[in-house]
């Protein structure tokens, strides 16, 4: 059986986030409600040597199985980003009862528009002409867990200072997204317990130069089609 983690995230609504005592299965429950879009986000150098967007593919299998082709295009940026409105969502942090694993504790309710914000990069973060794939996905998501939790992090009281909700531009984006959160400095995942791409994907060029203006720089973007949509 798997060990249940120190501390539990969920985020939902907050009239969804139980208080005082409760159960897994409860706070299963709650992160249903939560977030339940968001898009797989690829990104490839060698822009330059793709002209054509129409000719790439709806599923942005750009470079087959490995991470670069062999015409040595390399997929710089695999990520899946959840739509995270801290705006609307609030966090809930439970704590396993030392005596009951099975009991969960409340130790915080907080909408995320409260918390300290830190900015991260995606790639690319040098010169070039990149391709960027987008496409959107309805999903759920399970309870959260800090990712490869240090011991001693786990081992301390929960403190609320340790959170931080990540913004980031991604791509050829012009405003930042939220891409999730940490605590302590590392990364908040929740694992995606299901997943189902929309029959649409964007691909785009764009060109970053650290001299220009403005950077950076869409050069050409086109939506491409499938049907119908895969499950995976």
């Amino acid at each position: 059986m798997a060990t249940t983690p120190a501390l539990i995230f969920v985020v939902a609504p907050a009239a969804q986030l139980p208080q005082g005592s409760t159960g897994l299965a409860a706070l299963q429950d709650a992160q249903a409600t939560g977030p339940s879009t968001g898009f797989a986000l690829r990104i490839f150098n060698r822009g330059a040597a793709y002209p054509d967007l129409a000719r790439l593919p709806v599923d942005g299998r750009l470079t087959g199985e490995q991470r670069r082709n062999s015409e040595g295009t390399q997929l710089l940026c695999d990520a899946v980003v959840v739509q995270i409105e801290p705006q609307s969502h609030w966090l809930g942090v439970y704590g396993v009862d030392p005596e009951d694993p099975t009991v969960l504790h409340c130790l915080d309710r907080v909408a995320l528009s409260e918390l300290s914000n830190s900015t991260c990069w995606f790639y690319p973060t040098h010169d070039g002409t990149f391709l960027s794939w987008e496409r959107a996905l309805r999903l759920s998501l399970e309870v959260g867990s800090i990712v490869d939790c240090p011991d001693a992090l786990g081992q301390e009281p929960y403190d609320r200072s340790r959170i931080s909700v990540l913004w980031s531009l991604l791509g050829d984006d012009a405003s930042l997204t939220c891409v999730g959160l940490t605590y302590g400095g590392q990364r908040l995942d929740w694992p995606l317990r299901s997943r189902r791409f929309e029959p649409l994907a964007t691909w785009g060029r764009f060109r970053v130069d650290s001299q220009a203006e403005f950077s950076p720089f869409v050069e050409d973007c086109l939506t491409v089609f499938a049907n119908p949509p895969q499950d995976s």
